[in-house]
């Protein structure tokens, strides 16, 4: 018996011989590997939140541009249709003016 505890202690660096210790540290490697919870789940779910935050802002800002987008189609939707789309009025005749 004694024989393998000294050949255990030998395998064992020096600050992991103490028992506290090696408890404290499989406690630890146990939480950070192998838990539900582990260091590797909790870094997926950050980089999740971190891109679903991104989206978020990236929806806000398409969201006041459509809603920019729709006043202005209130106020002056002829202009925009003409400007934009090229559409005119029937017997209407449109010259397209290109600047190059």
């Amino acid at each position: 018996m004694a024989h393998s505890r000294f050949f255990i202690k030998r395998l064992l660096p020096k600050p992991l011989q103490n028992k506290y210790i090696f408890t404290a540290f499989v406690f630890v490697s146990w939480l950070f590997i192998f838990d539900k919870h582990n260091f590797f789940e909790q870094w997926r779910l950050n980089k999740s939140i971190h891109q679903l935050r991104n989206d978020k802002e990236n929806f806000a800002n398409k969201i006041t541009e459509a809603k920019r987008e729709s006043v202005l189609l209130k106020k002056n939707g002829e202009a925009i249709a003409r400007e934009k789309y090229f559409m005119s009025k029937k017997g209407e005749d449109v010259f397209i003016i290109s600047e190059e």
